[in-house]
């Protein structure tokens, strides 16, 4: 079977590596010149930028990444992180440690008044977890399009898990107001971490999901060598191994429907045909690429989802002299009054990270959410440098709070707004992240992998489970055992 894969992402590069490794005939296609998507990369004389951040999770023995990678005959270098991040909030640091007991001492400690109310909230989150991990491990895909979808969830049903069910469409902020955390500083840790993982705040998002992403660091985290684009890398190694064809700088501009499969056009007039049609981008880009009826099915299907907003993301890469981050967590949050999201994630180099510099600095990404409607008149050259200026001296303002020792000087200095999003990984508007995972847009009104156009499938963070390149491969994977692995 021949099989056309658009976008080399996580999610596309994850499906074009599980299936050439059960013989199909794979393509994948790439616009930019970088692997990885969001996850990728890019160089800058001596110095290499992940593009995201270096916080790796899934790593783990079980752990989907490692289960992935191991199928493939496949390793990348990761360290485990004993402490994951600082979070640094009105005066206060909270140390997240990857020990869950640790953490919640911590959060108990930092905030005395609010500790058992604290203790309670997360043994309920970590309880429902606990009480959907069946679920988790077994990846079953949402919403249900087939019977197999079905029998994979039933398979890893539980009688206990009908408890943890009742709160499928409870959003967290009704588990807050519950234990009386509400309004208070530590709902605003919460608020951040979930905004990295759910693409919404605490109060909104979904309570059940929520339960997954407060503990998936627990389960283990780590820092990758290099950053994300290694595993990336990893993916597009195996497809080639494995008789696959990967081609970066190839710009897939129509999808038509034939009678005999799919006849893809590039931006140079080039022609494939193929059996079997992966789309590993946005649906917003899917939606662009898909002609005549095609098209109108496509936009019938996934209508809901076309329609809903989603956060853009600008990040600032630096380098730091290696004087003042000596002694400083490679991964840090940072909250402020000034940013819309109400917070900003550091990623450091580690000292030793060869693959990201040899010089005595480190390299450094900083990113904080951004509303894109504020940035609609992008195309406006003035306009969009005037924002851009504005936003560079709130990241630098984050940076010297995280980094005290900090002169403000950098060997390298570059922002990256949506425009950059739109010019090298052709995310629409340059929107990141996917959809908030609130209970009326996540689980069962998600978006599914299977579209109702035979040998059409769509993965990647618009699609069901969402962001994260845990999300990504997680419908990589959908896609894959849909055309036959066993994974």
């Amino acid at each position: 079977m021949r099989i056309g894969i658009i976008g080399g992402g996580i999610g596309g590069l994850t499906t074009g590596a599980l299936v050439s490794r059960i013989g199909h005939d794979v393509t994948v296609y790439e616009s930019s010149r970088e692997w990885g998507g969001c996850a990728g990369k890019f160089e800058r004389g001596d110095y290499r930028f992940p593009a995201g951040a270096t916080l790796g999770m899934g790593f783990e023995p079980g752990g989907l990444h490692e289960r992935v990678l191991s199928y493939l005959g496949e390793t990348i270098d990761v360290r485990p992180l004993s402490e994951v991040m600082h979070i640094h909030l009105d005066g206060k640091t909270v140390h997240y440690h990857q020990d869950r007991d640790q953490f919640l001492a911590e959060l108990e400690s930092t905030f005395p008044d609010l500790a058992p109310r604290i203790h309670a909230f997360f043994e309920e989150v970590w309880s429902d977890f606990e009480t959907i991990r069946p679920l988790f491990e077994s990846l079953p895909a949402l919403p249900f399009r087939t019977i197999r979808d079905a029998t994979l969830a039933i398979r890893a049903f539980r009688p206990a898990q009908l408890l943890a069910f009742r709160k499928l469409y409870r959003p967290l902020g009704a588990t807050l107001s519950h234990h009386r955390l509400e309004g208070t500083m530590f709902e605003r840790v919460i608020d951040g971490i979930l905004l990295d993982s759910l693409q919404t705040g605490a109060r909104e998002a979904s309570h059940l999901l929520a339960a997954v992403a407060l503990s998936i660091y627990h389960e283990g985290a780590y820092y990758v060598d290099g950053g994300l684009y290694t595993l990336g890398h990893a993916l597009e190694r195996s497809i080639r191994q494995n008789g696959g064809t990967t081609l970066l700088g190839r710009q897939i501009v129509k999808v038509e429907r034939m009678a005999d499969g799919w006849l893809l056009t590039d931006r140079r007039g080039r022609l494939d045909l193929v059996d079997v049609v992966v789309s590993a981008i946005p649906l917003e880009a899917t939606a662009q690429l898909v002609t005549g009826q095609a098209a109108r099915q496509f936009q019938r299907q996934y209508g809901r989802q076309l329609e809903r907003t989603q956060w853009g993301t600008f990040s600032l890469y630096i380098t730091l002299p290696e004087a003042v981050c000596t002694g400083r967590p490679l991964f840090q949050q940072v909250y402020s009054d000034d940013l819309p999201s109400g917070h900003a994630f550091i990623s450091m180099s580690a000292a030793d990270d060869s693959l990201r510099t040899e010089r005595p600095e480190r390299t450094v990404t900083v990113s904080t959410h951004i509303d894109l409607t504020e940035w609609q008149a992008w195309k406006d050259k003035a306009t969009y440098e005037k924002l851009e200026t504005d936003w560079t001296e709130r990241l630098v303002s984050v940076v010297s709070r995280a980094f005290p020792d900090w002169n403000g000087e950098s060997s390298v200095m570059l922002p990256g707004g949506p425009g950059a999003w739109v010019k090298y990984t052709k995310r629409p508007h340059g929107a990141v992240g996917g959809y908030a995972q609130t209970p009326q847009q996540a689980l069962f009104h998600a978006a599914s992998y299977r579209t109702t156009l035979p040998n059409l499938y769509v993965c990647g963070d618009t699609v069901f489970p969402g962001a994260g390149t845990i999300g990504a491969m997680t419908s990589g994977l959908h896609v894959a055992r849909a055309l036959g692995s066993k994974l």
